[in-house]
């Protein structure tokens, strides 16, 4: 991967994805996440655009989505929150492989039927259960870059609609993200976790090459958008 600006990509683990992360400390991350989700990431706005827009063209039509790596579920709550709300009819297959995250999730998950956690690797598509829609936040950036081949592969060949949504990255991104969090996120994994994964992040070429490199023939889009973040939007309407 690039070196020419001396910010090259890290393979670096992040602590909550060991085994022994103290689990006090991992709850509060994902307790955190929910914030950061909702502000930062722009998460929200890209399940409005890709996925409730679609919704809202046959509302009475019953639609699955698939999250990989669901983490916490705040997302897929929120989504599932948004639906109730205009009456648009959605589950969603929450894939998550670590047991800790899943009790957490399935705690926080207690009056949402509509979603479904399940214990399998994200690259499991077996898992994915069929889905009109498949997003994933924050997944490709934890995975290797093999991985990260097949999984778009995966994605290609489904016929689903999807979008994975990851980081940018920028040694600009790093003062910022250590100001906010460090400021209003304690307790948990979020500092630490972030700056390395800011150092995962991608920059366009690589996430080109992965698309080169996966074969994908249906229609993709890359899209940039602020604050250091990049769409990945590819399936039936994906334009």
């Amino acid at each position: 991967m690039s070196r020419a600006d001396g910010f090259p990509r890290s393979r670096a683990p992040e602590r909550m994805d060991r085994a022994d992360a103290p689990e006090d400390r991992l709850f509060r991350t994902l307790d955190q996440f929910a914030a950061i989700n909702r502000w930062f990431t722009r998460a929200r706005g890209a399940l409005e655009t890709f996925v409730l827009r679609a919704l809202r063209q046959a509302p009475d039509r019953a639609r699955r989505l698939a999250d990989l790596g669901a983490g916490g579920c705040d997302l897929a709550r929120w989504l599932v929150d948004r639906c109730r709300r205009e009456g648009l009819r959605l589950t969603v297959r929450a894939i998550e492989r670590d047991p800790r995250i899943r009790r957490y999730a399935a705690a926080a998950n207690a009056g949402y039927p509509e979603i479904e956690l399940v214990a399998a690797d994200a690259l499991d598509d077996a898992a994915w259960g069929a889905p009109d829609f498949v997003f994933a936040n924050h997944l490709l950036h934890h995975l290797d870059d093999d991985a990260i081949v097949a999984l778009l592969r995966r994605l290609d060949a489904s016929g689903a609609r999807y979008v994975l949504s990851d980081i940018v990255r920028s040694r600009w991104a790093a003062a910022p993200y250590a100001a906010i969090v460090g400021i209003g996120f304690r307790g948990g994994f979020l500092l630490e976790d972030g700056l390395i994964s800011i150092r995962r992040g991608f920059r366009r070429a690589e996430l080109l090459d992965y698309l080169a490199r996966a074969g994908v023939r249906g229609d993709v889009r890359l899209l940039r958008r602020f604050p250091f973040r990049w769409f990945i939007v590819g399936g039936p309407a994906s334009g």
